[in-house]
């Protein structure tokens, strides 16, 4: 095989490897059991007057690098995703999917993707709601913890 030809089939196997990634980080693997968007959200407001559990809400869009990451890594991790299923009523909602999405996105204030809060009382007035801060390089531990202590803020 002449240098052209090894050049051609190392850059076709980088391409295979990257198109592999990106695919894989856009997978919503993590997250199938969440509830999703506006609606997702009423029906985890009703949960929560029946369960008292408070509701995690992540705010993200399709074309958001950290959002992929925050999805594929921290919140695919077998720890975190026992916590939230135990302790949190879990909603996942892409604003640029729908106007009530959207419509949530401004009554929460959504000034950049990923956004994480826990909440107590749904949509009541007085409704406790506390940032999930620096989701970026935690580590699943770290990350358990920042939820716990939006929590106990509640």
């Amino acid at each position: 095989m002449n240098k052209k030809g090894i050049i051609f089939v190392v850059v076709l196997v980088g391409a295979f490897v990257i198109f592999n990634g990106l695919k894989n980080l856009s997978k919503d693997v993590s997250l199938k059991d969440w509830l999703s968007q506006a609606e997702g959200y009423g029906k985890a407001i009703t949960q929560h007057q029946q369960t008292e559990k408070p509701i995690l809400v992540l705010f993200y869009t399709d074309w958001c690098g950290s959002c992929k990451v925050l999805k594929a890594d921290l919140l695919a991790s077998p720890d975190v995703k026992q916590f939230i299923n135990d302790s949190l009523i879990a909603v996942k909602i892409n604003p640029e999917r729908d106007a009530d999405s959207a419509n949530l996105a401004k009554q929460f204030n959504v000034i950049g993707y990923p956004m994480l809060f826990v909440i107590q009382d749904g949509q009541e007035k007085g409704q406790a709601v506390r940032l999930v801060r620096r989701t970026h390089r935690m580590t699943s531990e770290q990350f358990i913890i920042q939820l716990q202590r939006a929590m106990n803020s509640l």
